[in-house]
């Protein structure tokens, strides 16, 4: 445990519960966020997708596959969040997604999504379907 938590995730994580607060990511956000776990946690497997911020009462994020090659995709995050936490989670659990769309050409919220659960876990980082409606301030 010592090793994982002289990590950059693991402290950004830590950090953001000690302050979280509503939170408005830039696309830079986005990018730097998703390096980090993807090095921490993916083994830098997946290609960096398009980033676009939408604003959605329906969802925090979304991740939509290319039909024509497996390994690209975008990633809509939500212009706003109640925290900075959650937006890290949102990231996360995008790039779950992905990572299903690379191996399998398929995303769900199966096995094979949950496979992450315990991985995040290890740098504070939840894996869930979804956030509570209170969670969500759209």
């Amino acid at each position: 445990m010592a090793e994982i938590q002289r990590t950059k995730l693991f402290r950004m994580v830590k950090k953001f519960d000690d302050y979280d607060c509503e939170f408005k990511p830039t696309l830079e956000d986005c990018r730097e966020v998703f390096r980090i776990i993807n090095r921490t946690v993916f083994n830098n497997e997946l290609r960096t997708p398009d980033f676009r911020l939408v604003r959605s009462k329906k969802y925090w994020g979304e991740c939509k596959g290319d039909e024509q090659d497996v390994t690209k995709c975008t990633i809509k995050i939500n212009r706003r969040f109640t925290s900075k936490r959650v937006f890290v989670y949102t990231v996360a659990h995008e790039m779950v997604h992905q990572w299903e769309w690379l191996v399998y050409e398929n995303m769900t919220h199966g096995p094979r999504f949950f496979l992450w659960r315990n991985e995040l876990a290890k740098y504070g980082i939840i894996l869930s379907r979804k956030f509570p409606n209170s969670y969500h301030k759209g």
